[in-house]
């Protein structure tokens, strides 16, 4: 886990692990042998919508390693709450990030380039969350509607 180096290089760090994969039990067992408890937090399941935006409303940052996404949900969450993003280099995160201009992609797991990936976004994190932002509300499934059923009465 990065999170001892993160703790080291941003001692004020707080890390929330939304959800209960089936990780999460050896997440909970590596937080207490490495003793993070006061900086790492696992949630649980969240099971209802006001929970889980106070949670990316408490955030500076969205952060995700995910490898394995086909079309990942949570980035366009944060960007709607105009938090900025740190995406793990795959396919579907570089092109939310290629074309939001919402945060920076990390193409390795090295704790340095991460650690550098996340300091980049947090200085400039006004910046990425509103481009981040604005991306969420030109792409909502509002205007996206709007936007196709403009074209299918064009056809018509």
């Amino acid at each position: 886990s990065i999170m001892p180096k993160l703790i080291q290089k941003f001692p004020n760090a707080h890390l929330q692990i939304i959800g209960d994969g089936d990780q999460y039990e050896i997440l909970k067992a590596f937080v207490k042998e490495k003793k993070l408890e006061t900086a790492v937090e696992l949630t649980g399941k969240i099971i209802n919508e006001e929970e889980l935006r106070l949670r990316y409303a408490s955030c500076d940052l969205y952060i995700s390693a995910s490898s394995l996404e086909a079309c990942p949900i949570p980035p366009f969450e944060a960007m709607s709450c105009a938090k900025p993003l740190v995406l793990y280099g795959i396919h579907p995160h570089e092109e939310i990030i290629r074309d939001s201009h919402a945060g920076l992609i990390f193409n390795s797991l090295n704790e340095e380039e991460i650690c550098k990936k996340i300091q980049e976004v947090y200085d400039n994190k006004i910046l990425f969350g509103k481009e981040g932002r604005d991306f969420a509300i030109k792409n909502s499934w509002l205007n996206v509607s709007k936007k196709i059923i403009n074209l299918y009465e064009k056809i018509l």
